[in-house]
């Protein structure tokens, strides 16, 4: 919240590049129609990383203090509606600010001798490193699940926290732009996630069913054809982010 308040007194303020000069100065292009072209498939991309948390899912039902479904959607609705108008305005924000000159971490666009925005990259950082253990831990889980570990003692995860850690930082030190990293993932797991996955779990539950509809049989259908196109937008945002990396 204090980032897109700071972001947004810096975009009435007019302050780059006005103010400060050692930045990349703001471009804006007269290109009608740009979201129409496949490079379009890396935003879409990014945004598909939002539905990579999932897996805690389980675990903020179960932790609910009286967790019925209708308490736990009405949880999930203020959630996704905070979190939706928060990146929407800090996107926009960005975007309005630098154009097409606006960084894959936003934050790189602003000088460094900028106070205000200075103390936005501390308020960022400190929410980065505490909310990093939450996707970490499904992701430590989710490889012992993957090589059927069964021996999970303090030690093994202590050794695997390290091991984690220590190639997602290499990786770190020698990718140049995380909005690459935004975008293959969730071209890649993000699409699957959304529209592959669930189509055919949902064709394998029906196939499942002693008798089924006629309606379930073209819902699947649906599914499929959604699974269709997630994979198509997948495999083209992550050619797409990949050549703009190279």
């Amino acid at each position: 919240v204090y980032t897109a308040i700071a972001m947004t007194i810096r975009f009435i303020g007019k302050a780059y590049p006005a103010k400060f000069t050692d930045v990349a100065a703001p471009a804006f292009g007269t290109t009608k129609g740009a979201f129409l072209k496949p490079s379009t498939t890396i935003l879409l991309g990014m945004l598909s990383t939002a539905y990579m948390a999932h897996f805690n899912a389980p675990k903020f039902y179960t932790e609910l203090k009286n967790n019925t479904v209708p308490r736990y959607m009405t949880v999930v609705s203020i959630s996704f509606a905070i979190s939706i108008a928060l990146v929407a305005w800090i996107a926009s924000v960005g975007f309005l600010t630098f154009g097409k000159a606006s960084s894959g971490l936003i934050l790189n666009n602003y000088s460094s001798q900028d106070t205000l925005m200075g103390v936005s990259r501390i308020a960022v950082a400190v929410a980065l490193v505490f909310s990093y253990p939450l996707a970490f831990v499904g992701a430590r889980d989710g490889i012992l699940d993957l090589f059927s570990v069964k021996n999970r003692s303090p030690g093994v995860l202590n050794s695997l926290t390290v091991g984690i850690l220590s190639a997602l930082t290499g990786l770190a030190l020698v990718i140049p732009d995380v909005s690459f990293v935004l975008a293959f993932a969730g071209a890649s797991l993000g699409n699957a996630l959304i529209y592959i996955f669930p189509g055919l779990m949902f064709r394998g539950a029906v196939r499942k069913l002693s008798s089924s509809t006629s309606r379930q049989k073209r819902e699947v259908k649906v599914a499929l054809g959604t699974a269709v196109v997630g994979a198509v937008l997948g495999v083209v945002g992550a050619t797409k982010a990949v050549q703009s990396i190279f």
